[in-house]
């Protein structure tokens, strides 16, 4: 720690007067949780249960938008010699040559063209694709392949053309359905969001996140102007993943993600630890699994195990919980994950804007629509816990590089605060959103002189 351990302790004990705001609490992630573990399901499971959940959330806006002048049919119930327009519902494919294929690893492997290394994998060839329960037919007309991800659920209105195509007049998503009302708040409850701290070693607590611990604590009097974003409002700190700094080393090539020597993963292990179990003394922290961080890596991920926190978990205050996290504070519904879902549709779509990407899963009603196919998920054969089937008030993801809000307003007067998580390593700062205005801005703890150095 930059500040001795007694100095840090007295800070402390200066603030025992120092009153912390209390709002009602539930957790709401248990879908997240593993019951049972079974790998031997196929995935197409999951597809055929997202498609099943879908089409019947799908109907009512179908009767809203359109009401009963189409037909809803089936792809086997298309007739090339007689076109009619009607709508199909189905989950999007996307057809991609550039997308990685285990043909092409086996293909290096044998010493034949090696394809070149791609952080993004759209191109104008790409072609998009409905299926249904039974067939799959090509799409064109008005939806853009480009604006879309493989696994998103929609309803197309248009008609077969001769050439065995459905040629798309209008398309229609659930996005993401009701709100629940929001009742006034006498308070103003904030809630802090943090990811990407990237430690690696047990004393690895930098300048500004001592700064960070010290607002929180409420000894940094007039960081914020306005009384109700004092430190004494935040009511729970949310860290959203990659608490663990990566090795350099890939562990394959799709995604980049890494593998960390033992001692290594232990040091950085030891520092969150130390960093959360200051926390825990002053204010409700729910640490979340990263894309880096020991953890299960395929969505959802489960809580990091208890035992690697000796620190913190003797602390009620401290909450361990999967990715993607659902939870309500002060009756506001909050949802989101550690990235990993958004750094995926940039790759595969020409979304390459963090926040648009985070809006578009809104919109099309799935949390990580390229799961299975290009992020790994747990093979659901019975539901589809990445369905969003009701609109959160606030929807975050971490790790998304810089700091990006908006407050995306749906069809039918919702309102949900998209909050994208700064990455603390880089930018030395937070997201904060008030509870009861759901406004959101960022903090930083950035000291010019000490970045300079580093």
């Amino acid at each position: 720690m930059l500040f001795p351990e007694d100095t840090y302790f007295n800070a402390l004990r200066r603030n025992e007067d120092f009153e912390r705001l209390q709002v009602a609490y539930e957790y709401k992630s248990d879908k997240f949780h593993f019951k049972t573990k079974d790998f031997a399901k196929q995935f197409a499971h999951i597809y055929s249960s997202r498609l099943e959940q879908m089409v019947g959330l799908l109907q009512t806006r179908i009767k809203q938008k359109w009401g009963d002048k189409y037909p809803v049919k089936q792809l086997a119930d298309l007739k090339e010699d007689s076109p009619e327009q009607c709508i199909i519902i189905g989950t999007l494919f996307k057809h991609q040559e550039l997308k990685p294929s285990i043909l092409r690893e086996i293909s290096e492997e044998n010493q034949l063209a090696p394809q070149p290394p791609r952080s993004h994998y759209s191109d104008e060839a790409d072609i998009l694709i409905l299926e249904d329960a039974l067939q799959r037919i090509r799409l064109f007309g008005k939806l853009d392949v480009h604006s879309v991800v493989t696994g998103v659920v929609c309803a197309v209105l248009g008609y077969e053309d001769g050439d065995g195509r459905f040629r798309v007049d209008e398309y229609l998503f659930y996005e993401s359905g009701p709100q629940k009302s929001l009742d006034s708040l006498s308070s103003s409850p904030l809630v802090v969001f943090i990811s990407g701290l990237n430690q690696a070693s047990p004393n690895d607590l930098s300048m500004p996140m001592e700064l960070l611990q010290q607002w929180i604590f409420g000894n940094l009097e007039g960081l914020c102007e306005a009384h109700d974003w004092e430190a004494a409002c935040v009511v729970r700190v949310i860290i959203a993943g990659n608490s663990v700094k990566s090795a350099v080393k890939p562990k394959n090539n799709f995604h980049g993600r890494t593998t960390n020597d033992g001692n290594d993963l232990t040091n950085a292990v030891q520092s969150v630890d130390t960093f959360v179990h200051n926390l825990c003394q002053s204010v409700n922290v729910d640490l979340m699994p990263g894309e880096f961080d020991p953890a299960n890596h395929m969505l959802p991920q489960q809580p990091m195990h208890h035992c690697m926190f000796p620190k913190a978990v003797p602390f009620r205050s401290f909450r361990g919980v999967p990715n993607p996290y659902a939870c309500s504070i002060a009756d506001r519904e909050i949802f989101g994950t550690s990235g990993q879902n958004v750094h995926d549709i940039s790759r595969y779509s020409k979304i390459e804007d963090p926040l648009e990407a985070l809006k578009s899963t809104l919109v099309w009603s799935h949390l990580a629509p390229t799961a299975p196919d290009t992020l790994p998920c747990y093979p659901y054969y019975q539901q589809d816990p990445f369905v969003i089937d009701e609109r959160p008030h606030i929807y975050f993801a971490g790790n998304t590089g810089v700091f990006r809000t908006d407050l995306m307003e749906g069809t039918d007067g919702q309102r949900t605060r998209l909050v994208c998580i700064p990455t603390f390593v880089e930018t030395h700062s937070v997201a904060v959103v008030n509870l009861a205005t759901l406004d959101c801005r960022e903090i930083s703890f950035k000291i010019n002189s000490f970045d300079e150095e580093e």
